[in-house]
C-alpha cells in the first residue's frame, strides 16, 4: 500500500541501487553521540525549482530528494539477563497500533521510535554489555522497499508464528535468507518525517531469471520463492531526527518463534539478541533542467 502511495506522489524517491557503505569504526560512531550523523535533511525548499523564474532562468534546475538509511546492528549477549530490556525504557512503542504491539510481542518482536535525546542512555547499555556493533548505510533500489538481511538458513529450519486468531502455525524452510523489509514514504513538506512499514519474510533464490517492470524499466531479475509473514506487517511514523528501533521481545527464549529466528543467534555456544536502529536520511542532488 505504501509503495502505491509513493508512486502516486509527485515526489520521486530516487535511489541508485543498493549501496553498502562499509562498517564504520565503533569509536568514530560513539563520538557522534547519535546513530544518525551528517548534515541536515532536505526540506520542502529542496524540492522543485531553485529559482522562481522557472524555465526563463537557464540556471534553474530541479532538485530531487533521495533517501538513505543508516542501519546500526547491535548484537547483545543474552545469557542470564536480557540487556535490551533497559534500552526499551527509552523507546516509544505506542507508535505502533496497540493490537499489533500485542501480536508482535506474542511472536517475540518489539518495535518503536526513539529520539536523539534517548541515544546516550541506549549507548551506555550497549557499551556496558560489550555488544558487537556494525553500522551500514543502505540506499534502496528505486521502486522497492529496503531489504535488510537478518540471517541465512543453511539447513532445514522451522519457524512458528501466532496468527491474529491466536492459532500457532509453522513452516520448515530448507534454505533461504531472512529479510526485514522497510517500505517508506518520505514527507519533506512536513519537516522531514517518514512513514515506515516493517515486514518480515524468507526468500530463496530459485536459480532462474524472470522479467520485471520496475519504474517503467523492464529487466531480468532473479526469481525468488518468498514467504511473507503478512500478519506481522506493522507501520509507524518517524518525526524528523528520530530513528526506528527493532528488537527481540521481552523474555523470549523460544528458539522457534519468528522473533527468535530473525532477531537472535548462537555463536560458539553463546546466544545473542539483535537490536536494529534505523535512521532515514534525506539528501538532494541537482536534476535535469525543467
Amino acid at each position: 500500500m505504501l509503495r502505491h502511495l509513493r508512486r502516486s506522489r509527485w515526489l520521486v524517491l530516487l535511489g541508485v541501487g543498493l549501496y553498502v557503505e562499509g562498517c564504520s569504526a565503533w569509536t568514530d560512531w560513539l563520538r557522534t553521540g547519535s546513530p544518525h550523523r551528517g548534515g541536515a535533511g532536505a526540506t520542502a525548499a529542496d524540492v522543485g525549482l531553485s529559482s522562481k523564474s522557472g524555465a526563463a532562468d537557464p540556471a534553474a534546475r530541479t532538485r530531487v530528494v533521495r533517501l538513505a538509511f543508516d542501519v546500526v546492528r547491535v548484537d547483545l549477549p543474552f545469557d542470564d539477563q536480557q540487556h535490551s530490556r533497559k534500552i526499551w525504557n527509552h523507546v516509544d512503542e505506542l507508535r505502533v497500533d496497540a493490537e499489533l504491539v500485542a501480536r508482535l510481542a506474542r511472536n517475540g518482536i518489539r518495535a518503536g521510535a526513539a529520539s536523539s535525546d534517548a541515544w546516550p542512555a541506549i549507548q551506555a547499555v550497549v557499551e556496558l554489555a560489550l555488544a558487537d556493533v556494525r553500522r551500514d548505510r543502505l540506499i534502496p533500489v528505486p521502486g522497492s522497499a529496503l531489504a535488510i538481511q537478518m540471517g541465512v538458513i543453511s539447513e532445514d529450519e522451522t519457524v512458528f508464528n501466532y496468527a491474529p486468531n491466536g492459532g500457532l502455525t509453522g513452516k520448515t524452510f530448507p534454505a533461504g535468507e531472512k529479510i526485514l523489509t522497510l517500505d517508506y514514504v518520505f514527507h519533506p513538506e512536513l519537516g522531514g518525517g517518514c512513514d515506515l512499514e516493517i515486514g518480515l519474510e524468507i526468500r530463496r533464490d530459485l536459480g532462474e531469471l524472470t522479467w520485471e517492470n520496475r519504474g517503467g524499466v523492464i529487466r531480468q531479475v532473479p526469481a525468488l520463492d518468498r514467504h511473507v509473514f503478512a500478519s506481522l506487517r506493522s507501520g509507524l511514523k518517524l518525526n524528523s531526527g528520530e530513528f526506528l528501533v527493532i528488537g527481540l521481545g521481552e523474555h523470549v527464549r523460544n528458539d522457534y518463534l519468528v522473533g527468535s529466528r530473525f532477531l537472535s543467534s548462537r555463536r560458539s555456544g553463546r546466544r545473542y539478541e539483535t537490536l536494529l536502529c534505523v535512521t532515514p536520511r534525506s539528501f538532494s542532488a541537482s536534476g535535469t533542467e525543467r
